[in-house]
């Protein structure tokens, strides 16, 4: 490998380091700088007195499913596919096998993209500001519901304070739109059955290839599911939710993924050869 591509592959992965790092500073920004917006509600708002419940998908198993399945497959496909390449290239006087090369490329379009879809969705939290299904159980807010004043009139968020004893849930439960778990967990799965279907290629694998694409959408599908099921939010927020993680890996994956093809055994013939051997066929006697 000539200096100058060697210095091409670095400058690529430094940007790529730098541009995630921004990303994820960002990130953190949007989670404990941004100051979110808190909107009132209505009282008898029947969509708000739901019990708070734990989560059935709690946020370290999203985590580790939505980032550990896809690098899994990431792993094993690109060393299936490029193990016996004999291009390894050295950068730097160090030997790049071709499998690891293939193995970048994918997982840094997905860190990429989990990356847009943690910010978009934070975005969305604090510039909405929706109470979430169980507001009325955890902030318990000091307006009597009863009196004639407040009957069929808009709460302002100052008109108020809550008196519930789980302080430290009160800023989250104005977050209910969009559903981060769904948006999280449709990115992640769809992303790996595009994936899957590109590059677990090899023979007899068909059934097997379907099989898990649809165990990976079922377990996205489980999860946002379960948003509705545990009144962390509204259906309304699920669904935008997952629209969204769907629409990034359908984007990320057609126009920002770049994957490493193996190399082909067997070339085809030149036209001309191809019509030489036709023309052989047929003057050759019957």
């Amino acid at each position: 490998m000539s200096r100058e591509e060697s210095i091409r592959i670095l400058r690529k992965f430094f940007v790529d380091i730098f541009l995630i790092s921004a990303l994820v500073l960002c990130i953190y920004a949007t989670n404990s700088l941004w100051e979110p917006f808190e909107r009132g509600y209505f009282c008898g708002d029947e969509s708000l007195m739901f019990p708070y419940k734990n989560d059935t998908v709690t946020t370290p198993m999203l985590r580790l499913f939505g980032l550990g399945l896809p690098i899994l497959a990431f792993f094993l496909c690109e060393w299936v596919l490029l193990r016996k390449e004999v291009d390894d290239r050295r950068i730097l006087s160090i030997c790049i096998p071709a499998w690891l090369r293939g193995f970048y490329c994918p997982l840094a379009s997905f860190a990429f993209g989990t990356c847009f879809i943690e910010l978009t969705t934070n975005v969305a939290k604090n510039v909405i500001g929706r109470p979430r299904p169980h507001f009325f159980d955890l902030c318990k807010p000091s307006v009597d519901c009863s009196l004639a004043e407040w009957q069929k009139r808009y709460v302002q968020p100052h008109d108020y304070h809550c008196t519930g004893d789980q302080t430290d849930k009160f800023t989250d439960m104005h977050m209910s739109f969009l559903s981060g778990h769904s948006a999280w967990s449709a990115f992640t799965m769809f992303y790996l059955a595009l994936y899957l279907e590109k590059r677990m290629v090899w023979r007899g694998t068909r059934v097997l290839r379907h099989s898990l694409q649809f165990a990976a959408v079922m377990l996205s599908w489980f999860t946002a599911l379960s948003r509705v099921s545990d009144y962390k939010h509204h259906w309304s927020d699920v669904l935008a939710g997952y629209f969204l993680g769907m629409t990034f890996a359908v984007l990320i994956w057609t126009w920002g993924t770049d994957i490493l093809e193996p190399k082909r055994k067997h070339h085809s013939l030149p036209q001309h050869e191809l019509n030489s051997i036709h023309h052989q066929q047929m003057a050759a006697p019957a």
